[in-house]
């Protein structure tokens, strides 16, 4: 696949270190055995070999189902919903955490009626988009988003940020909680990327992020530890 950067206007930075930048890239083309600056571009995209790259099949009605799994094996709290039920999964989502302060992020529509939940169950309702949401997210014990897509051969999330969905909200907050509908459920990366590009006209956002489980790392002995630089917990409401 291509992406395409955005034009930019080289910094200060760059353009004093231009020799250095000739100079190394000059030992690298030495050492492959290249001489000169290359300009060729590739003539085309290279063709997919939809055999090799793919475990689930574009069109593949059990996305949601295998989506679902693949979350749960994440570490995920997933829950198949419906615009009825949905209020009352969200309520058990929430029920033994902390939940005083919820940020609201949606790039998409809202869930009708989530906001007036949240204020009957006594929680101070945020929503991103407001002028201190960057200050105020860090205070949040809970963040209820949306996402752009699912990814069904993992069971990821494929988040990006604009003017209408912060990065905030889903990487500092201890209870992240998505509604993801099932028509969002894409087979892998190779699709998602090709949404997102279509969704964006082209243009790479500024931060896009795959979300595969709650927070972890295994950086010391190897020993895998949850909840450790982003949200504890993720729960997933996949509406039908």
């Amino acid at each position: 696949m291509s992406l395409q950067q955005p034009a930019h206007t080289p910094d200060a930075w760059s353009v004093a270190n231009q020799p250095a930048r000739r100079e190394f890239l000059a030992r690298v083309r030495k050492a492959l055995g290249r001489t000169g600056e290359s300009t060729e571009k590739p003539a085309s995209r290279p063709q997919r070999n939809e055999a090799v790259i793919r475990q689930v099949a574009a069109g593949d009605p059990g996305r949601s189902v295998r989506w679902m799994a693949q979350a749960a094996q994440n570490g995920a709290k997933v829950a198949a919903a419906n615009p009825v039920n949905l209020p009352a999964i969200i309520e058990a989502f929430l029920a033994g955490h902390k939940a005083d302060r919820v940020m609201l992020d949606f790039a998409g529509p809202m869930p009708v009626g989530l906001t007036e939940l949240l204020q009957r169950r006594g929680s101070q309702v945020e929503m991103w988009g407001r002028p201190d949401c960057g200050k105020v997210v860090f205070d949040c014990d809970v963040a209820i988003t949306d996402c752009r897509y699912g990814l069904a051969d993992t069971g990821a999330l494929l988040v990006w940020s604009d003017a209408a969905f912060g990065r905030s909200a889903t990487l500092t907050i201890p209870l992240h909680m998505v509604v993801l509908p099932a028509k969002q459920i894409v087979a892998d990366m190779v699709d998602g990327i090709d949404r997102m590009l279509a969704d964006t006209a082209g243009g790479i956002p500024s931060n896009v992020v795959i979300i595969n489980g709650p927070s972890k790392t295994a950086d010391i002995e190897m020993n895998l530890v949850t909840g450790v630089h982003g949200p504890k917990y993720l729960c997933v409401a996949v509406v039908d």
